[in-house]
């Protein structure tokens, strides 16, 4: 009876027909896509089964660009101070000329001097006559730069190399001299809460050895104030022996928050020899992720994972090889900058196993013959996980001069190593499967895209239209409300143009609210963050970059639960789309935006005609199964402050969700108390009517019960 006079109630009311207006494209669209990310030991972006970074010791591999800024008879300087690293860090590293008419020279760095504050002096041999400046050179070194990367120690503690190359980590010790090694996890604590709890059956295994004299191994995996999930303490034989200890937990995410933490410690006399360390779920998911990883993005069911994590100083070798064989990564100085990234492989299965496909960053510091080797084996991950489609970007956000120790901020020398490294990557890559070579551009600045869009052998100029960047202190919410449904698409639109002008697409490979500007404190900044209408707000963002004839795009990102204000204004809730990964589905507003569009699946785009009261303040897409097909499936925001009646066509009853912006609450606790509303919208004589709230996002497809 509610229902019936519902739909007598709209039929009433003057509504806007919606028609479809014609294709956008003529081929099927992947739903949005997310970032992945990279995984951090504290904060939210805890997304490895294996929870311990850097578990086969492995040293460090350090890889930079060195940009030329002047040459005086054998010595290149540097040109950015603050890029360099200390005094004889490259001595006895490798060099490779990646632009310039040295480009595929490559040699040893016979010295490297810096004096404090100053740029960073190489002598190359050979040496580069022709050099000039602008000219990148990309470095290596790897060796054992820090202690043990990815662990803290105390006493006596150090790799060791044995078989084929690998390292273990050895603790030497004598009476009342113990060495130890820890690992920290979950630390980030106070209002975020347990974000990585213990539940289910774990496992803490590791090798060990003792090299002489008689040694104890203590093995200690506890949350602070809490009684240790593992405590055993051993005598490891000379030989290596797997130890192994199970046990099951059923922590919470309410519960206190308290940081974790695995000790290993040798005592008595002589020296113990450790690798190959797993601490987590016992049965690891796709890819070695967690399970609330996998299970979140099988919610999600994103068209594109891209793989941003910091590996621009990476190697092909390990961005291939098995976890206990990676080496930890860094690119820029300082010890915080060191990571320890997943691999290829890991995002393959796991991309496979979401239905997305694989959007990879490509080291910049890869030589051409490096970047052939690279996209052949791309393709091989491929072929072994049916993967149709590889996107491969050169670097992340080369223009930005955060990047600059490995990213090329000269668009003509951009452009050249670009060209360089994408023809040698088709080659490796083969036919017979689409690799789409993407280079990055800025979106704000007044010529964006900018001259890149010139490069050859790129199919995608690849954008981040982050918006809402400013937020004034005790303004208007009203105001600021409206401001978060604003719209991108004139600026989105006439960047297509200049793209599609040197024939090429415009790429999304970021976006969300990037609110850290301005003088508002956090708590004004989380009344829009926190709240639903920042789900209206990213989707509105998405649906027009899809108007704008945007295929592939990526949402920053699934996991990341605050960022810290300057001036000591609090912290904000970004950029994660998720409020944690404690357990699967724990999304934010922008999260359940996210999941709610690619709920209508992949489809082709379709431009929709609106007629009558209202229109203004709508945005709308239709989604056709096929090619030829007409669309059956709809994304209708309204923008406004008012009640929009829509009218359009339908075939059956259809499945409606909302996504309320004026709904009360967030999902910043540990309840989700913004959820989508579901119901089922009837069709009356091939007739649907509905009632969009304002500020609101509705999406229908056939399948109402």
């Amino acid at each position: 009876m509610k229902a019936w006079l519902a739909i007598m109630l709209l039929a009433g009311a003057q509504a806007a027909v919606l028609e479809p207006a014609g294709p956008l494209e003529t081929a099927i669209s992947p739903t949005f896509g997310v970032n992945l990310g990279g995984s951090s030991y504290w904060g939210a972006e805890q997304l490895r089964a294996n929870i311990v970074r850097n578990p086969g010791f492995e040293p460090l591999q350090e890889r930079s660009l060195v940009i030329v800024d002047k040459l005086d008879g054998g010595r290149i300087t540097d040109r950015d101070a603050w890029a360099s690293r200390p005094d004889a860090l490259w001595t006895g590293g490798r060099y490779q000329v990646l632009t310039g008419q040295h480009a595929g020279q490559s040699g040893a760095i016979r010295d490297y001097r810096r004096r404090e504050g100053q740029a960073g002096q190489f002598w190359l041999d050979p040496a580069l006559p022709a050099a000039q400046p602008g000219d990148a050179i990309s470095v290596g070194k790897s060796g054992r730069l820090v202690p043990i990367p990815q662990w803290w120690s105390q006493g006596r503690v150090s790799l060791v190399a044995y078989q084929n190359g690998q390292h273990a980590a050895r603790l030497l010790v004598q009476p009342g001299q113990p060495a130890s090694l820890v690992s920290h996890f979950d630390t980030l604590g106070g209002q975020a809460g347990r974000l990585l709890p213990v539940s289910g059956e774990w496992v803490l295994r590791l090798k060990a050895r003792t090299e002489n004299g008689k040694v104890r191994l203590l093995a200690r995996f506890a949350r602070n104030g809490q009684p240790p999930f593992v405590q055993q303490t051993v005598d490891p034989a000379a030989q290596w022996q797997m130890l192994e200890w199970r046990f099951s937990s059923h922590e919470l995410p309410a519960g206190p928050p308290a940081p974790m933490a695995l000790s290993l410690e040798a005592v008595g006399d002589g020296e113990i020899w450790i690798d190959e360390v797993y601490l987590g779920e016992a049965a690891s998911s796709a890819g070695g992720f967690r399970r609330a990883v996998l299970d979140s993005l099988k919610l999600l069911a994103p068209g594109y994972l891209r793989d941003w994590q910091g590996q621009l100083g990476d190697t092909v070798a390990n961005r291939f090889v098995g976890e206990f064989h990676r080496q930890p990564v860094r690119y820029r100085p300082g010890d915080a900058e060191t990571f320890y990234p997943y691999s290829i492989p890991e995002l393959f299965e796991l991309c496979a196993a979401t239905g997305s496909r694989p959007w990879v960053i490509g080291p910049t510091t890869l030589s051409a013959e490096e970047w052939r080797e690279f996209a052949l084996r791309l393709r091989q991950e491929a072929d072994r996980h049916q993967l149709d489609e590889v996107v491969l970007e050169f670097g992340n956000e080369n223009w930005n001069a955060l990047f600059r120790p490995a990213g090329l901020t000269d668009v003509a020398k951009h452009r050249e190593a670009v060209e360089r490294a994408f023809a040698a990557a088709r080659q490796g890559f083969g036919k017979g499967r689409r690799l789409l070579t993407v280079a990055n551009a800025p979106f704000l600045w007044p010529d964006s895209p900018g001259a890149i869009v010139n490069a050859n052998g790129v199919d995608r100029i690849a954008v981040a239209p982050y918006f809402m960047y400013e937020l004034g202190h005790r303004g208007d919410l009203t105001a600021q409300r409206r401001e978060a449904l604003s719209s991108q698409l004139e600026r989105l639109a006439q960047q297509q143009s200049r793209v599609r002008a040197a024939g090429k697409r415009l790429a999304v490979y970021e976006i969300n609210f990037h609110t850290t500007l301005g003088e508002a404190s956090a708590v004004e900044r989380n009344r829009i963050l926190a709240s639903s209408i920042a789900g209206v707000g990213l989707a509105r963002q998405l649906l027009e970059a899809r108007l704008a004839g945007v295929r592939e795009l990526a949402v920053y990102s699934l996991a990341g639960y605050s960022v810290r204000l300057d001036a000591g204004k609090g912290d904000v809730a970004l950029f994660g789309i998720t409020r944690d990964l404690a357990a699967s589905g724990r999304w934010r507003p922008t999260g359940l935006a996210l999941q709610q569009l690619n709920e209508l699946g992949p489809g082709v785009a379709w431009r929709v005609q609106c007629r009558g009261a209202g229109c203004a303040d709508l945005v709308l897409l239709g989604l056709a199964a096929a090619p030829g097909a007409v669309p059956q499936r709809y994304a209708i925001l309204n923008s406004g402050s008012g009640i929009v009646n829509v009218e359009l066509a339908c075939s059956g009853a259809l499945r409606r969700s909302l996504l309320d912006g004026r709904l009360p609450g967030s999902n910043e606790g540990q309840r989700m108390e913004i959820q989508l509303q579901r119901s089922t919208l009837a069709c009356q004589s091939g007739r649907a009517n509905d009632r969009i709230p304002a500020e609101s996002l509705v999406v229908l497809q056939p399948g109402g019960g």
